[in-house]
């Protein structure tokens, strides 16, 4: 970060320090310096994911299988999964809930066990396909949803809450190979006990982005995605850069009359505003189809560590072991 304006107060002397590039404003709490990490293993990692989809891209820019506009059916209210989750992803809408033990945390006076709890998903709109190809073509997608911590250890005081949502165009020339566009929203606040325990006061972190992104099913058990965002009326301490991208993983084997199967998933986020220091978030788990649809369950256990999920707190950087429940639909 270039700028930077710093409250060095209570730091050791020599500490190298970066903080937000924060006009004063009435009733807004400075945040501590935090030190600077540049992730360079994980930036390396997110770069040869993207960089390995770029020959298959070329290949299928040559040669693109685009569905004869004339064929085109039209399906009102789709199934919600035909551009892929990302399944490990922290700050996308879904529904879960996750009890989170901290190995590290820089949020002051916030304890050890947390209660998170996870509430929205994806819904889909309209699509259009050729006939008889219901996974090729193009769709709209609404996502919403809310997620929020609260602190086992100070009776399960909230310690913040993000609201998000997303409206997307979603295109697949072919069932393996997916692109998506549109523009996501995330609105952080942080929790009223904590807030009067603490005095922290809001910082009005609101992040919204024009996206793009790209999912490609390399074999049915492996999986890579990568995507891009563009910040815009974003605040005086954030930058508008975002890299994101992920790979995915399905075992063959199944469980439990033979209905469930596992996974592991890797999602690598960064941000501008924190120098491009990397947010990693990992899952293995279970797959259970609910039997409607495309909708399932999840049981996984999740490490994280980087940013803090929590958008008013994302200037602090956490680590943590967790388990939870998942939905998707």
């Amino acid at each position: 970060m270039q700028n930077h304006s710093i409250n060095t107060a209570g730091q050791p002397a020599g500490c190298p320090t970066t903080t937000l590039r924060m006009k004063p404003k009435p009733g807004r709490v400075n945040l501590p310096p935090r030190p600077v990490r540049r992730g360079i293993f994980s930036r390396y990692a997110i770069g040869t994911l993207v960089l390995g989809l770029v020959p298959f891209l070329a290949t299928a820019a040559d040669n693109p299988s685009v569905p004869d506009t004339a064929r085109l059916v039209t399906e009102w209210m789709p199934a919600p999964n035909f551009y892929p989750h990302y399944i490990a992803d922290p700050l996308r809408p879904q529904s879960a809930l996750t009890i989170l033990w901290m190995a590290d945390s820089d949020i002051p006076e916030s304890g050890e066990s947390r209660f998170g709890l996870r509430l929205g998903g994806r819904w889909g709109i309209v699509r259009w396909h050729p006939e008889g190809e219901p996974d090729r073509g193009w769709q709209i997608d609404f996502e919403g949803g809310y997620f929020g911590h609260f602190d086992m250890d100070h009776s399960l005081d909230n310690i913040g809450w993000d609201g998000l949502f997303g409206l997307y165009l979603s295109w697949l020339p072919r069932e393996d190979l997916g692109f998506r566009t549109g523009i996501k929203h995330d609105s952080a606040h942080v929790g009223d006990e904590y807030a009067e325990r603490t005095g922290r006061e809001r910082i009005g972190y609101t992040r919204q982005e024009v996206v793009a992104g790209v999912n490609w099913r390399l074999t049915p058990k492996w999986q890579v995605y990568a995507e891009g965002g563009v910040g815009f009326d974003l605040d005086d301490f954030q930058d508008p850069g975002r890299v994101q991208a992920g790979i995915e993983y399905y075992g063959s084997r199944t469980f439990w009359k033979q209905r469930m199967t596992w996974y592991a998933a890797l999602d690598l986020q960064s941000f501008q505003e924190l120098d491009w220091h990397t947010m990693s978030t990992a899952q293995l788990g279970f797959l259970l189809p609910t039997g409607r649809g495309t909708s399932r369950f999840r049981l996984a256990i999740e490490v994280g560590t980087g940013r803090s999920a929590l958008g008013e707190f994302s200037f602090h950087d956490e680590t943590y072991v967790g388990v939870g429940w998942y939905y998707d639909f």
